[in-house]
């Protein structure tokens, strides 16, 4: 199999969020946690609580017909003396439910009270204690041995939270240290041993557990969470239902409680599935139904009945994909089209190779032994229906172009990839309604059409491939424009198809109407009989599908992983009976979330302003600081994403600001304090030339060290030379006539600046023009730093990570002068600025762009020099 197919198959995408489908019910439903994923599952003990249960009248659900229903189970602590607690799970999430009698505690039922808490730890690796060594535990509590008698074998202990005590307790060896909260133990640490070592005093502790302290839920009864009612909670389970009659319509998603829904798909009769949505940061086990030895689901296999142990398809796995639209795609035997991961047995814990299998003809049933994976070419009807349909193919969680046609019913293929041993990628499909005319239009992997003339009933088209010209063709009316290609050994393979509608030209304006586009990729994946894919092996590819298997015998260790193939794991139960599941995993990063900011409220001119700020946000790309003065201009910009100190979701930044602006050396004139960051202007060569926008770095004296845009550079200074490595030193560049063009283009005494000013966040040229002086060694005006004028000031915050971005605009401070004044009226600055504005000389100035764009293909620009 091809290394491309299999890294981008595998690859893991990060998501603001994951689902989960539970598998599908055909009339009355019901979902447990063993076969729902999204529910709360320990694999190793077979533990669980919550149930979904749906009865119909048709397609509706009364009311209380809809029910969840979560019921207390028992678990073992890990330091096992103290015998087991009681957990219960509320919407796939575990929580701490009460205590059984026990040594250290009565009987005590915290959610009997209608309070949901978090087991924040339990474990029972031994710890040693001293005077000088204390026990940190969860939500600020450290638990502090302030006394040690080996003589007594006693410990007095004493607990703090946040520095400050709590409560203190004299325990023997033997016995625990409990903190209670209302006769709840909240803390339990056990004291094994007391002892004198290296001459101070030991406390050795052999199990810890802790809860939180307030209760994370608080149940009532009658309590509505979105679609269900709060009908009753005991310290046995917890019971919403419907509160009203749902009914469930065709093609519909009907929101039960936020994070979990229920699809309902485009059948006669009701079928329909629940999906569970993951927000939380992390790495998240994406799983299907579990399955044990004593499983058993019957299957065909031809003409013959047979059964499996173990059974994943698109119905009850989440890891393999599905279009809903696509559900009405069933098999002779009305099983879904698409992917299939079947166990036929297991012996010892073994799943051993395929062999021939067993054929009973008295009962029509057929044995069979190994693992098989099985997906089935489909077919899928093009946005624009007029076309009719092409042929996809799902594989590890995605869907493949497999061809236009394919070999069935006697008929011979010529446009299939598949049926040649290559899958391709469908990058556009769309029905479009709209009309274009003359002009350049973008479609996928470098692809452009260009329109170049419109007459009556026809246009003309050039397509191009990254700027090289690979077609062109007049299109009439009504008819449908094809692009094709060779891939590998299938001849002529279209890659783009547009299909347009009516040709209008009026004698001055022409239009075309545009139906359809649809575009694979011209990068194909190859398959090869024969070729590996983790435990598995490619034995057949059929113009209906294709087929793995295990070739050699694959073993489910106890507590184990075994990697099947991309996105496809089975996790082994730690428990001498074999149960198991198959998982895949997602990565969710949420958005950020807003920061909580601290700033000085007042800040003295030219003086450091401190700023921090805590951040909750996983793989941040960005972090942007903006200071505005009162006039909402932007004087300070910094990217400062890289000073983060934390970890994960939870980042903490400082920084500060010298409360300064940077100036203009030739006229005072304020310019945006980028840092190191380039700052947007316009470039006049010289009087008669047009302005070319350009990106202007600083060094660290405030002098111009790089003038530049995408496609050249204009100035650079001697250090910035230095740093692209050439052949020739700097001084044998400008000595060569040559090469010195490459870098200077700016002619002192004739060239002109004007900078942009960056105003509520939009970039406007400034209308200041600044003539270049000085010398290429030297160029002049440079920026200067001076201080803040007095007034108030904004502090923006952008934060961006990998799936969103949010501003943070609600926070200000004030500058004051030495004095501590600050100064309401407009600034002395302010009035320099129009003065100079309404001297300076003015030339016209074009459309301002992005500036994310000039500045990243700026930056592009110098790094392909420097390569």
């Amino acid at each position: 199999m091809a290394l491309g197919l299999v890294s981008l198959s595998s690859a893991q995408e990060i998501s603001e969020a994951a689902s989960v489908r539970g598998h599908f019910a055909y009339g009355d439903g019901i979902w447990r946690a063993d076969d729902f994923g999204w529910f709360y599952y320990d694999l190793d003990e077979d533990l669980s609580g919550e149930m979904l249960q749906i009865d119909l009248d048709d397609r509706t659900a009364e009311n209380g017909h809809i029910t969840y229903n979560s019921k207390v189970w028992t678990e073992q602590f890990e330091y096992q003396p103290w015998g087991s607690f009681e957990r219960v799970a509320f919407f796939g999430k575990p929580y701490f439910a009460g205590y059984p009698e026990s040594s250290f505690t009565e009987e005590v039922s915290s959610l009997e009270k209608g309070e949901l808490r978090e087991v924040l730890m339990d474990d029972d690796i031994t710890q040693t204690l001293s005077l000088n060594r204390t026990l940190a535990l969860q939500q600020g509590y450290v638990l502090v041995p302030q006394e040690i008698s080996e003589k007594k074998g006693t410990v007095n202990f004493l607990l703090l939270k946040d520095g400050l005590p709590v409560n203190s307790s004299v325990v023997s060896i033997g016995e625990s240290f409990v903190y209670k909260i209302d006769d709840l133990p909240v803390i339990v640490v056990h004291l094994t041993n007391a002892m004198l070592g290296a001459g101070e005093g030991l406390a050795e502790l052999g199990g810890v557990f802790q809860i939180s302290d307030r209760p994370v839920l608080n149940l009532f009864e009658g309590a509505m969470i979105g679609e269900m009612k709060l009908t009753d909670y005991s310290q046995f389970d917890i019971v919403l239902e419907n509160n009203r009659t749902i009914n469930l319509k065709r093609d519909t998603v009907i929101s039960l409680i936020p994070g979990l829904e229920m699809v309902v798909l485009d059948f006669p009769e009701p079928v329909y599935y629940p999906v569970g949505w993951i927000y939380d940061f992390g790495v998240h086990e994406i799983r299907g139904p579990t399955f044990n030895s004593s499983s058993a689901v019957p299957v065909r296999l031809g003409d013959y009945n047979s059964s499996v142990i173990a059974k994943w398809n698109a119905e009850n796995y989440s890891g393999f994909y599905f279009d809903p639209d696509d559900a009405v795609l069933r098999d002779l035997f009305g099983a879904l089209v698409g992917e299939t991961l079947v166990i036929h047995s297991i012996e010892d814990r073994r799943i051993m190779p395929p062999s021939n299998p067993i054929v009973y003809q008295e009962n029509k049933t057929v044995l069979q032994t190994g693992l098989q994976y099985t997906s089935l070419r489909q077919p899928k009807e093009f946005e624009y229906k007029p076309w009719g349909y092409y042929f996809t193919i799902n594989l590890f969680g995605f869907s493949w172009f497999a061809g236009y046609d394919s070999s069935f019913k006697d008929t011979k293929s010529s446009k299939n990839l598949m049926e040649n041993e290559y899958l391709g990628r469908v990058l556009i499909d769309r029905e479009l309604q709209g009309n274009i005319s003359e002009g350049n239009y973008s479609f996928e992997e470098g692809y452009e059409m260009r329109i170049r003339d419109v007459s009556d009933d026809s246009i003309f088209i050039q397509l191009f491939k990254e700027e090289q010209l690979v077609d062109s063709s007049v299109v009439e009316s009504n008819t449908t424009y094809e692009y094709k290609k060779d891939l590998e050994n299938v001849k002529d393979m279209p890659i783009i198809r547009i299909h347009f509608g009516n040709v209008f030209y009026d004698g001055n304006h022409g239009s075309a109407e545009i139906d359809g586009i649809f575009q694979i990729s011209d990068n194909v994946f190859p398959m090869e009989l024969g070729s590996g894919l983790g435990e598995m092996e490619l034995v057949n590819i059929e113009p209906e599908g294709l087929i793995f298997v295990n070739p050699d015998s694959i073993t489910l260790s106890t507590d184990s992983t075994v990697n099947i193939g991309p996105g496809m794991d089975i996790r082994v139960a730690d428990n001498d009976t074999l149960r198991y599941y198959l998982y895949t995993q997602t990565y969710v990063v949420p958005a950020p979330e807003p920061p909580l900011i601290s700033t000085q409220k007042n800040v003295s001119s030219s003086q450091p302003a401190n700023f921090s700020m805590i951040v909750r946000a996983a793989e941040i790309r960005q972090v942007l600081v903006n200071i505005l003065d009162s006039s909402n201009r932007t004087v300070f910009s910094r990217d400062i994403a890289s000073m983060g100190q934390g970890s994960g979701e939870w980042w903490l930044y400082a920084w500060s600001w010298n409360a300064t602006e940077m100036h203009m050396s030739d006229d005072n004139s304020p310019v945006p304090d980028m840092g190191d960051g380039p700052l947007l202007a316009l470039l006049y060569l010289n009087q008669s030339a047009s302005p070319l926008q350009v990106a202007v770095t600083f060094d660290s004296q405030g002098l111009i060290s790089t003038i530049m845009d995408s496609n050249a550079v204009y100035y650079m200074s001697r250090e910035d030379y230095g740093g692209l490595n050439r052949s020739l030193d700097y001084s044998s560049m400008m000595n060569n006539s040559t090469a010195r063009m490459e870098f200077f283009k700016v002619m002192p005494g004739e060239s002109i600046l004007q900078f942009f000013d960056l105003i509520n966040n939009q970039f406007i040229p400034s209308g200041i023009n600044h003539t270049l002086q000085g010398n290429l060694s030297s160029l002049e005006p440079h920026a200067i730093a001076s201080g803040a004028e007095p007034g108030r000031y904004q502090l923006q915050v952008r934060l961006e990570n990998a799936v969103n971005a949010i501003w943070a605009t609600d926070e200000y401070f004030n500058v004051t002068d030495r004095y501590g004044f600050i100064n309401d009226s407009i600034s002395s600055r302010d009035s320099k600025i129009n003065a100079v504005a309404g001297e300076g000389k003015s030339k016209k100035s074009p459309p301002v762009g992005i500036l994310a764009s000039i500045l990243a293909l700026t930056g592009a620009a110098l790094f392909r020099r420097r390569g």
